[in-house]
């Protein structure tokens, strides 16, 4: 429940732009046992992303300067809400980028973002739920100035939260090859 404070400015350079990891974890939501619970008001996410057994969350490359976060607000009177959305470019034309969007191509998705605010474990948000996920559109380029892929994951129905604040334990991640994650199981 929310409890009605003032809002005063909260530091020097609070506009600036933060920093993020190049790391986006992204969870495939037919993994996802339990996720954290929230309440409207509250930003903080309370428990832990639990994955089904022998799965685990993909960590994508993106380029840092490139990362956009988003919330889009609509909605009618007494129907408005957000959809929440994460972009960012992807350089060059791998198999393995290749084969990531063609299995995500229409699977919802929870994204765990991790600002880079100066403490060891940063500050993660967590883009789209269960019931809500976001889903991928790409846009590739390969010209004479770039060769990329920018990646754009958004919900298709707004809701009522906003990107929650996730302190909990980060899922396991799978390694950059098959032979990656049967060499940390045999280990």
């Amino acid at each position: 429940m929310y409890t009605k404070v003032s809002i005063p400015k909260n530091g020097d350079g609070a506009g600036c732009p933060a920093p993020k990891s190049s790391d986006i974890i992204i969870i495939d939501v037919e993994d996802i046992e339990s996720e954290p619970t929230r309440t409207v008001g509250d930003p903080k996410m309370t428990g832990n992303y639990t994955l089904k057994a022998d799965a685990k969350a993909v960590a994508v490359y993106g380029t840092p300067s490139t990362i956009n976060l988003t919330e889009e607000y609509s909605g009618d009177p007494d129907a408005r809400g957000c959809m929440q959305g994460v972009a960012f470019d992807h350089p060059g034309n791998s198999a393995e980028i290749k084969g990531f969007i063609e299995s995500f191509m229409n699977r919802g998705v929870v994204i765990l973002v991790k600002e880079c605010d100066g403490s060891a474990e940063g500050r993660v948000e967590a883009y789209g739920n269960k019931c809500n996920p976001l889903y991928l559109t790409v846009e590739r380029t390969d010209s004479n100035e770039s060769r990329k892929r920018t990646l754009t994951f958004k919900q298709e129905i707004s809701g009522k939260f906003l990107p929650g604040d996730y302190s909990g334990e980060m899922p396991e991640i799978a390694g950059t090859t098959p032979e990656a994650d049967l060499d940390e199981e045999t280990a």
